[in-house]
């Protein structure tokens, strides 16, 4: 139905209402049958519209010429013997009309404007809504060329991917991958050769070997995130081994901490010397290539969405709708949801294709999707929501939510595990960080209402969903948003395109539409449906001047603060260190040890001077290389270093805490910023840090190097960064000798 029948619902009032008294001339036949039976369907759903005697649906008539809401009414009733009737009152005397016949009256006229099909010349006086009943798109794409555009764009990514992860694992150990969180194996040894597969014995470390307690199951995968099918490289551990070395192999099978790996022995020189080298035991390490699964389940789902309604949406060759009843067939279960939010939960629920939900920091997109799932839920859709890591989807599920204490704006709260609202399931549930996932979603019996799972992971079903929600949408390739998209016949993509961008590894950052998100290319400016969709403007996180320079520089002054934090005592909320050092090139990062010093002692002085406690203290920094050296530098200075979340920003997009305090480790001379520097995505990098403190936030930096005017740099926001904070007296500039550290 249209925008216009829910305003007019909204407005009308039963009780001083009255059933319409027409005449002979209003009921006379037209030539235009008004499609009054989905009109009657949807008010059916809306229990304000309920007759308090009769057992009619009152539907509201707007006046003949106008779609102005008037105070009279038509009932409606689906009899069991007659079928669908209509009443009115005739002369006074009330009478009631065949559907079929009623349709066709000038009467039935004055519910015309409330069915999308009839859009009304002027809205009625109060009518305001950011979206039309239809809205077509705005930037079209020719429909032959995306879908080949993203398959030739896979392809591209899968060669790309290949490349950058065997120069970096020729020119670093299997052991320093492992340490960054990288796809490697320390050490193997082979056991034996069989039929041409070599057997691998992981070695592993003894911290890692005591915390398994005999459990094998998964390790390879999990701790060290090999898996079957993927290309590797295996490296000679031991002195002088034969120039061969490293080998290409393909990961044939793994069970537990055995693997077994095939070569391709054309491509080697000497293979007999190399096999009795591996068969004699020694020492191997081992560094992933290619994971091929991705690209590969990327590829079918393209092909998936060729034909499809789907791809209409993506090429802009369709307009969107908004009729969905699942509006009108659900109730609010959150009440003290803003305006905004409750305005995106709305139109979620009403649109029949797609839609876009803008979430900048702290303005509560979660608690409104969770909203928009329960209810869509509620109306009888089976649901499939979706992130592109495992720990955005956990959170969906989760949030804050523990074995011992549960989260109530959580999925999990209201699951079978809760109130019983539905039956959830996670897939690779035995694979999530989160032990209540692992514990309560490894094996669900029933047929599930809500089935959770990264974007990759849903290749692994096998049905369709009537609504797919896909969280942090601007954090995943179009590609990779088109696995979930082929399991959907309705989408809602909820994201943040002033945010950090996709990782690419054919583009740094992307610049066609292949490489962004499916967000920027639907929503963001220039997109399909440009603008089409609700952003939430009340942000509730952050102190006010921790949200003042990006409400400005990202945001257009659109947010406002809907709550008071309070700062830390003696603080000001937000603040900047000023201070230069020598910067050291670790494995392709950076690091910055003169600003590790200076984020502990910041620390320490911290502690010591507040309530606050080292758990809620984040560090972040957009190097991994700097993330140890501070990890270290905490571990020296302070009690319970542990504690403190260290991390890079774009590992802590998403997350939060009472107290960040982040450093940016470039400094030098001619103002080079690397990738802190890079259009777009530089600036939406440090929007991402500025934005995760709640109550403090300092920034350490080299303001002369950040500010400096580099040509093909992009300084700008850092240049009126720092003159914020000197205009503000929140710069402070630190002498590097005088730190006790």
């Amino acid at each position: 139905m249209s925008l216009l029948f829910e305003y007019a619902i909204d407005e009308f009032s039963l009780s001083s209402a009255t059933l319409v008294d027409t005449h002979e001339g209003q009921l006379k036949t037209t030539e235009q049958t008004v499609p009054v039976r989905p009109v009657a369907a949807f008010a059916a759903y809306h229990d304000s519209l309920s007759h308090p005697t009769n057992e009619w649906v009152c539907i509201p008539l707007h006046r003949s010429d106008t779609a102005a809401p008037t105070d009279e009414y038509v009932g409606y009733l689906n009899h069991d013997l007659r079928g669908e009737l209509f009443y009115i009152r005739r002369d006074g005397t009330e009478e009631k009309i065949p559907a079929d016949e009623f349709a066709q009256t000038e009467l039935a006229r004055r519910i015309r404007f409330w069915h999308s099909d009839y859009l009304p010349e002027t809205f009625p006086p109060g009518y305001d809504s950011p979206i039309n009943d239809t809205e077509p798109p705005r930037n079209p794409i020719e429909s032959g060329t995306l879908l080949d555009g993203f398959e030739a764009y896979i392809e591209d990514e899968r060669t790309a991917t290949r490349q950058r992860n065997r120069k970096q694992a020729e020119e670093t150990s299997p052991r320093s991958r492992w340490l960054q969180n990288k796809a490697a194996i320390p050490t193997l040894h082979c056991v034996e050769e069989t039929n041409g597969e070599y057997e691998f014995r992981v070695d592993l470390p003894e911290t890692l070997e005591e915390s398994r307690d005999d459990d094998w199951s998964y390790i390879v995968e999990n701790e060290f995130d090999v898996h079957e099918d993927n290309d590797v490289l295996l490296h000679a551990n031991w002195s002088n081994p034969p120039y061969s070395f490293p080998l290409n192999a393909t990961v044939e099978r793994i069970r537990g901490r055995t693997l077994w790996l095939s070569f391709d022995w054309a491509d080697v020189d000497s293979p007999a010397t190399i096999r009795t080298s591996l068969t004699q035991g020694r020492e191997c390490g081992l560094s992933g290539l290619l994971n091929p699964v991705p690209f590969d389940r990327e590829l079918d789902a393209v092909d998936d969405l060729r034909g499809s309604s789907i791809e209409d949406i993506l090429t802009g060759d369709t307009d969107l709708t908004f009729t969905n009843s699942g509006a009108a067939q659900s109730t609010p279960f959150d009440t003290e949801l803003n305006q905004e939010q409750q305005a995106a939960v709305k139109y979620a629920l009403l649109a029949d294709d797609l839609f876009c939900i803008h979430g900048p920091p702290g303005t509560g997109k979660t608690r409104t999707l969770i909203e928009i799932i329960r209810r869509a839920v509620e109306a009888g859709d089976d649901v499939l929501i979706c992130a592109d890591s495992n720990q955005a989807v956990d959170n969906l599920v989760a949030g804050g939510s523990t074995n011992n204490d549960v989260d109530q704006t959580s999925l999990h709260a209201h699951s079978q595990h809760g109130n019983e609202e539905f039956v959830l399931d996670r897939v690779n549930a035995t694979r999530s960080a989160r032990q209540l996932i692992r514990d309560c979603y490894t094996d669900v019996e029933t047929t599930p209402d809500i089935v959770a799972a990264t974007n990759s992971s849903a290749a692994r079903l096998h049905r369709t969903f009537d609504l797919v929600v896909i969280d942090e949408a601007t954090q995943a390739t179009c590609t990779a948003s088109c696995i979930p998209l082929s399991h959907a016949e309705r989408v809602i993509l909820a994201g943040d395109h002033k945010q950090l961008p996709p990782f690419s590894s054919t583009e740094e950052p992307p610049d066609s539409s292949f490489g962004l998100s499916l967000f920027e290319h639907l929503y963001a400016d220039g997109g399909v449906y440009e603008n089409v969709g609700v952003q939430l403007k009340t942000q509730y996180r952050m102190h006010r001047d921790i949200a003042y320079f990006p409400n400005r520089e990202f945001y257009n002054r659109s947010l406002r603060n809907g709550r008071r934090i309070e700062p830390l005592p003696n603080h000001e909320p937000i603040e900047a260190y000023n201070i230069g050092g020598s910067v050291d090139v670790i494995d392709h990062s950076r690091a910055n040890q003169t600003e590790a010093n200076l984020v502990a002692y910041l620390i320490t002085q911290l502690l010591a001077e507040t309530e606050i406690e080292p758990a809620d203290i984040g560090v972040i920094t957009p190097y991994t290389a700097q993330v140890r050296t501070i990890t270290q530098s905490l571990q020296d200075t302070v009690s319970d270093a542990s504690a403190i979340a260290v991390d890079t920003i774009d590992a802590y997009q998403g997350s939060e805490k009472p107290v960040i305090v982040l450093s940016l480790v470039r400094s030098n001379a001619n103002g080079e910023l690397g990738f802190l520097g890079r259009t777009p995505d530089g600036p939406r990098r440090l929007n991402v840090a500025l934005t995760r403190g709640q109550r403090y936030t300092a920034v350490v930096g080299d303001f002369h190097t950040l500010a400096y005017d580099h040509e093909s740099t992009q300084t700008n926001v850092y240049q009126e960064l720092r003159r914020q904070f000197e205009a503000r007296g929140l710069m402070n500039d630190v002498d590097p000798e005088l730190l006790p550290v």
